[in-house]
């Protein structure tokens, strides 16, 4: 049986989730039309964007869904620039190791005008208020910085970075892709904007949501319609976002698979030391040597949610010096283990890690970066196997290196 270590990339599909899109997949009305099977269909938007606001804490009209949380981050940016009409706010800054769905808006801000400036993150992709200190003025239009690393799954303290960011008058958007729903409220958080999916939350792929304060000045990117209050027009996908909704209600029922999630990822990481292979920075907190127990993650402090630590529960980040991860997914894929690096290119091969590159290691470094991800369903048992079979492959890729 497979070992499936990849959920910070897509998590299956819930049960609960499926059966909640069966009922919409069939004929079913526009929502946006008056008879009754529209108003059925609407209602059933109506149901999930309660959920969605409710988890945030926010007003139920503040929650536009959208196809993914790569547009809805698109939506959040570009939406911003464009609307804005203040020209001596000409910067917008970003964490030098956001997801490729924020740095990739850099190219056309620039064309529209705007001066993009990344914030410089420390080894663990960090960013410190120290760093937005240094970079942050009162002509920066938006401060974007995510809410968790995806690759190292690095916690940011947001609450301290967006106020100091509306300190200056800046704007502020978080991507909470990976810590959504624990991650606190908006207010918590003090955001201006956040984006999340559905796909990483054991709901359907296709399906993502922007929270938009009120009064936030946003243009919208898709036009021909007045759909979610003429932010982003273009028929709701009914089932997807039904789909979505079931999965937040199941994951905010069950807060125990954080700790499902940490304890197999302990057991993994430790197992893996014990067995020899202590893996390098940039992981946090590296595993601990079998003389000492098993220590708990530090605390940054409050108005960070559930996630008020400094990695992810589910998050384990690695480097083993001189195994390509590229050589070594391969041969752990074949062992029956499912684990992830940086990017893939159009081509199928990994790019060294942009974010390991924002963390100041070099482009070798950067192409060694392994990530292990846990699962709801994860057990002591699987990370043990995993375990195992990881150690298995490292031993043979160094075994034949020596030889």
């Amino acid at each position: 049986m497979r070992i499936y270590l990849d959920h910070a990339a897509t998590t299956p599909l819930l049960p609960e989730a499926k059966e909640a899109m069966d009922r919409w997949l069939g004929p079913a009305g526009n929502p946006s039309s008056l008879h009754s099977e529209g108003r059925t269909s609407r209602a059933a938007v109506d149901h999930a964007r309660e959920v969605i606001s409710s988890t945030l804490g926010c007003l139920f009209g503040e929650v536009v869904f959208t196809s993914s949380g790569t547009e809805a981050a698109n939506l959040a940016i570009l939406g911003v620039a464009l609307a804005s009409t203040d020209q001596s706010r000409n910067r917008i800054l970003m964490g030098a190791a956001e997801h490729h769905c924020v740095l990739h808006t850099r190219p056309l801000l620039e064309r529209l005008g705007y001066r993009v400036e990344l914030i410089p993150v420390t080894r663990e992709a960090s960013v410190e208020t120290d760093a937005l200190a240094s970079v942050l003025s009162d002509d920066v239009l938006l401060t974007c910085a995510m809410q968790a690393n995806n690759e190292l799954g690095t916690v940011n303290p947001i609450h301290r970075l967006s106020k100091m960011a509306k300190e200056s008058g800046s704007l502020f958007f978080t991507d909470a892709v990976q810590t959504f729903p624990f991650g606190g409220t908006v207010d918590d958080l003090g955001v201006d904007l956040l984006s999340v999916s559905s796909h990483k939350v054991y709901g359907p792929t296709g399906v993502g949501a922007l929270y938009v304060r009120a009064g936030t000045p946003l243009q919208p990117m898709s036009l021909g319609g007045g759909q979610e209050r003429e932010v982003r027009a273009g028929t709701e996908n009914v089932a997807g976002i039904a789909g979505f909704a079931e999965a937040v209600n199941w994951c905010v029922g069950h807060p125990e698979i954080l700790e499902t999630k940490r304890v197999a990822r302990d057991a993994f990481a430790n197992l893996l030391v014990r067995q020899g292979f202590v893996p390098t920075a940039p992981h946090p907190q590296p595993p601990l040597p079998r003389t000492r127990p098993p220590q708990p993650l530090r605390r940054r402090g409050q108005g960070e949610g559930a996630f008020a630590t400094e990695i992810l529960p589910g998050h384990f980040h690695c480097r083993y010096p001189g195994i390509d991860a590229e050589t070594f997914l391969i041969r752990l894929d074949r062992e029956g283990v499912s684990a992830s690096s940086g990017a893939a290119c159009s081509s199928g091969s990994l790019e060294p890690s942009h974010v390991l590159l924002a963390c100041g290691y070099s482009e070798v470094e950067a192409k060694e970066g392994l990530r292990f991800t846990f699962g709801k369903d994860a057990s002591i048992e699987e990370a043990k196997r995993a375990a195992d079979l990881t150690g298995r492959c490292l031993e043979s890729i160094l075994s034949t290196r020596e030889h």
